[in-house]
């Protein structure tokens, strides 16, 4: 006999409710940054070698915002009984960060251009 278990199954439901919620709020409270970062993300990846530094330094303040909305969101979680789905949490919403800047994880990281 298979038992369903409605609380992991609704747990999960609202965990992606929640963190597009989070992700929402986060960029409409930003707007300009991000949107100025997005433009920035699509321009770096046709010209990385000319652009990485601005990227960097922009990508640094975008970061630093998608850490303290994360640790919002992580932390909502942590306190109530879902708190084994923290780490899964904050994994979606670094994906859903990934979806609307492609490039966003190579903000820091120093790259070797052929040629240098």
């Amino acid at each position: 006999m298979i038992l369903y278990n409605f609380r992991a199954d609704f747990s999960l439901y609202f965990m992606a409710a929640k963190y597009k919620k989070y992700f929402e709020q986060m960029f409409e409270q930003n707007r300009e940054q991000f949107m100025h970062f997005m433009l920035l993300n699509n321009a770096y990846g046709q010209d990385k070698r000319s652009l990485k530094q601005q990227f960097d330094e922009e990508g640094i303040k975008i970061q630093k915002i998608v850490q303290e909305w994360e640790d919002k969101l992580c932390k909502q979680m942590e306190k109530g009984e879902n708190g084994a789905y923290s780490a899964k949490l904050g994994e979606k919403f670094q994906q859903e960060v990934q979806k609307y800047f492609p490039f966003y994880h190579e903000v820091g990281v120093k790259i070797r251009f052929v040629g240098d």
